[in-house]
């Protein structure tokens, strides 16, 4: 988690101390700030929906709809409302609380709550982008026109204020993919890769690259100076599911067989191709090496089909090895 300021947006919660501050001594505020604590959460945080900011003795706790944090980045704000939808309290405990005591199956007995603010109003607002290294999601939290009560109902609303940067990874499909030449990558032509397999349920499944031109190309590359193309703006990673094994030659065909027929298809939004070319001692060909990085490829339920990093495997190209449905 990326630790995130609360600087001048934690008036609310300096101004609250006035309206629950005790004249009997038992309990008196004089400031809250947690502003050098991250937000966190719990293993279970996609059955939950909670996230927290704890500090001593003091914490702010997030109660979100499972479904609003999801691993897609957002074109604009999305919104879930207090306390319809999320709830929003500060608690200030008798001794120090940490992250186990929000986590802990069984609440512990201590440290106690002395004192619960909990907000009657307000909106949650949140923007998630994609982190640049594939890896996951930023989530910008948010609070707009949040209203704190106490016990008196007396209340104050405070229009903004920033509780911080949530980050989130997705889950793995595990479909239990066997490749079909293991690490051989197969083509159409120069701008159509693809590799196919087979799922543990008999689901043909498919990883196809419609590349840039000049990204194939039979010229040895130098270590530092492999050729690369930025996915999801000069090329493009698809992943396909069909109902049965994928044919040979079925992404070369002009017109594609009845069966197996195709289920879904979904594709890479970011990440980076790299390929490396060296000669093919054998048959005076050559070998390219292609690896896909930084790449966010999920399905409709926001898993993750291939890992960020991986080799995508070896294409032969020019060589008199090449076989039928390998050549461009």
């Amino acid at each position: 988690m990326n630790a995130m300021t609360l600087k001048n947006t934690i008036a609310i919660f300096v101004l609250s101390l006035s309206l629950f501050s005790c004249n009997d001594g038992d309990l008196e505020i004089e400031r809250v700030d947690l502003s050098e604590s991250d937000i966190a959460s719990c293993d279970n945080f996609r059955e939950t929906g909670l996230i927290f900011k704890a500090d001593e003795n003091e914490a702010l706790i997030l109660q979100l709809p499972t479904n609003f944090l999801r691993n897609r980045a957002t074109t604009d704000s999305i919104e879930s409302l207090i306390p319809s939808n999320s709830k929003l309290y500060y608690r200030f405990f008798d001794g120090d609380v940490d992250n186990n005591y929000f986590c802990s199956v069984i609440t512990p007995a201590t440290p106690s709550v002395e004192n619960e603010i909990t907000a009657s109003g307000g909106i949650v607002r949140a923007a998630t982008t994609a982190k640049a290294d594939g890896s996951g999601f930023n989530h910008g939290i948010r609070i707009h026109g949040a209203v704190l009560q106490n016990e008196a109902g007396e209340s104050i609303i405070e229009d903004e204020f920033y509780l911080g940067t949530f980050s989130t990874s997705p889950e793995n499909a595990n479909l239990d993919i066997v490749y079909s030449n293991d690490n051989v990558v197969s083509y159409c032509n120069d701008t159509l890769l693809y590799k196919t397999g087979i799922t543990n349920e008999g689901k043909g499944i498919a990883i196809v690259l419609d590349l840039e031109k000049d990204m194939l190309l039979d010229q040895v590359t130098e270590e530092d100076s492999l050729r690369t193309s930025d996915i999801g703006t000069d090329s493009r990673v698809f992943f396909h599911i069909f109902s049965g094994p994928v044919p040979e030659g079925y992404f070369c065909a002009s017109e594609k067989p009845e069966t197996p027929e195709e289920q879904a298809v979904y594709e890479a939004s970011q990440g980076e191709i790299s390929i490396a070319t060296s000669e093919n001692g054998e048959n005076n060909g050559y070998v390219h090496q292609i690896n896909l990085a930084k790449m966010l490829l999920l399905d409709n339920q926001d898993r993750r089909l291939i890992p960020a990093n991986t080799s995508l495997g070896v294409l032969t190209t020019g060589g008199s090895t090449d076989d039928e449905d390998s050549q461009p």
